[in-house]
């Protein structure tokens, strides 16, 4: 099968029928033959060009049952969203500045 390559900006339009085959097929029914493996992720920078270290700190909070039902499975990214506009409406507030 030959390489085939595109530019980001000039993808082809898949066909609507492609598309829905693609979304219904299992994992198993992926053929990742032709993509090499990676072994080692050393050089690998997380999205935004920032390391975890730099961006995210462990924390253990102790909450209640239910508010942790409450906001749900992902609950951990939901608190520092919820955490990240309440500090943004606070520093708009009071013109603090980040």
């Amino acid at each position: 099968m030959p390489m085939v390559r595109y530019d980001l900006d000039h993808l082809p339009e898949v066909p609507a029928e492609e598309r829905k085959r693609v979304a219904a097929m299992s994992d198993e029914e992926i053929d990742y033959s032709d993509i090499p493996e990676v072994r080692d992720f050393s050089g690998f920078v997380r999205a935004g060009g920032r390391d975890a270290a730099e961006r995210w700190s462990r924390v253990e909070i102790d909450l209640d049952s239910d508010v942790i039902a409450w906001i749900g499975e992902g609950y951990q990214s939901r608190i520092n969203a919820i955490l990240r506009e309440v500090m943004r409406l606070t520093m708009l507030s009071t013109g603090e500045k980040s």
